[in-house]
Parts: structure tokens; sequence; C-alpha cells
């Protein structure tokens, strides 16, 4: 069963003026709750701020603030565990892509129960579709998800579970669903996402306390789809599933003693960070 609230309250419907629907005008964040409690609330919190920033919002930080503790609310009082999605419009407006002058922001919770992973392990192709290039934006989980539905679409029209994704210079962005990492050696690498792609809250948390802990170097560049290719390693990592190991890119295997342990203990110290 789900459960949504629209600006805090109980409801299932949204204006059909609503620029989140007419323009993808807005942000969102997908929460992994347990009895209520957002978990890493303020890695979410933080990206829904530069987000509302670079949708040029006013006041950015005191409304991610607001929406935060409105949906906290809500999620408390339901004491609901599993996956939440908070998604952040301008609200109403007139017809036009121009804002509003003083736009009223609103919110949309809608709570789902935990989904059970089908996947232990990911078997992916290499999406066709491409991200777009927009430094303005990069990072950021605004509305606008065109092209993740079409390599989602391609994935499962081509029955893979998920679907690697390349930008403009073919360098390895993503998957569909989740941020990418790779093990070489001792190396640990992510793909640089300054042009585009999702920065993740896992990724950062990956990236700021669990592999900082280990003995593995980490470094944040550029990757070509034939080094990523040659990696002892790779994972996929998001507030869903947590990490979860990619196996096959198309007709490459990516199995490794080394990798499996690698692998192994991050999904051991995500489940410590989340517990």
């Amino acid at each position: 069963m789900s459960l949504t609230w629209v600006d805090g309250v109980a409801a299932e419907t949204v204006p059909a003026d609503d620029r989140g629907l007419q323009y993808a005008d807005g942000a969102f964040e997908t929460l992994s709750c347990h009895e209520g409690r957002i978990q890493h609330e303020d890695l979410h919190r933080s990206r829904l701020t530069r987000a509302l920033a670079a949708l040029r919002v006013t006041s950015a930080a005191e409304q991610g603030a607001r929406l935060f503790a409105e949906a906290g609310q809500c999620l408390e009082t339901a004491r609901h565990t599993g996956i939440a999605r908070l998604t952040v419009t301008r609200g109403s407006g007139p017809r036009g892509y121009t804002p509003p002058e003083t736009p009223r922001l609103r919110s949309i919770l809608r709570a789902y129960p935990r989904p059970e992973s089908p996947h232990a392990e990911l078997r992916c192709g290499v999406a066709a579709t491409r991200w777009a290039t927009q430094p303005q934006l990069a990072g950021l989980k605004l509305l606008a998800r065109t092209e993740q539905v079409l390599a989602a679409g391609e994935g499962a029209a081509d029955g893979w579970d998920d679907m690697v994704m390349l930008d403009s210079d073919d360098h390895v962005i993503s998957s569909s669903r989740a941020n990418l990492f790779m093990l070489f050696g001792k190396q640990v690498v992510t793909p640089c996402l300054a042009q585009c792609g999702i920065a993740g809250t896992r990724r950062e948390l990956l990236l700021t306390e669990i592999l900082p802990a280990t003995d593995y170097a980490v470094e944040i560049r550029p990757i070509s789809l034939a080094e990523c290719l040659s990696a002892d390693a790779l994972i996929a990592t998001n507030s869903v599933f947590g990490v979860t190991p990619v196996t096959q890119v198309c007709e490459s295997m990516l199995v490794s003693e080394g990798g499996r342990e690698w692998v192994t203990a991050l999904q051991r110290a995500m489940e410590d960070q989340l517990t």
C-alpha cells in the first residue's frame, strides 16, 4: 500500500496547471526510510537545496529545510518503513515557460513499501540514448528524466537488468538508475559528473565516508567504456538498493576474486551506514 501527501496533507491529486506536470519545473529526492526516519536526510536535503538554487528559487536553503521538515513529519506520523519520493514543483502558474514572480512551491510526498531487489547482480547493456551535456544542472535530480526513461526502455526491450549510459564524448556516466564505481587493483574510480548525470546520495556516502576508511585510492575522472569493461569489479549504487555488483556489460564479464571481496565489503559497509 502507498500513501500520498500534497503540501503535507493526505491527498491523491494535484492541479492540472502545476508546473511540474506542465514543464518538469522542479526536483525530487528518492528516500530510504526506517520507522519514519529518513536515512541520511542531510545528504538529500543538501542536494534538493542545490537543485532549488539552480532553479533560482528564492531562499532555497530555507525552502529545502521547510520541505524536509514537512515530509519528515508525515513519514514519522505514518511510521513509514520503505521508500518515499519527495517531489517539489514550482507550483501552479499561468501558461508559458516564464516562472511566476511569486511562486508557491508544491510538495508531493509518496511512500511505498521497500521493493525486493529482483537481482543479486546486474547484467547490463549499453544504451544508445546518451546523457545530454548541461553543466549548469549536472549532478542534480531534476524532474526531466527523459534520457533515463528512454535508456530503461531500451534495457527492458532487450532483456537487460539495467543499461550503462554514456555521454556525447563516449564517457561512461552512470546506469539508467544508479551511479557506478569501478575497481582497478587497489584503485577505485567513479565517473566525473561535471557535465551531466546525477550525483547520488549513496555515491556521496561512498566517496566521503565508506571508501576513505578503506585501503583503496579513489579517483573521480572521465572513464571510457573500454576502460570500464577492463575493471576487476563494477558496482551500481542508489538509495533504493544500496550496492549491487554488475557482473556483465554486453558480452564482457566483470568477475575477479579480489573484485568479489571488494563488493562484499562495500555492501556490508553500506548496510552498517543504514542501521
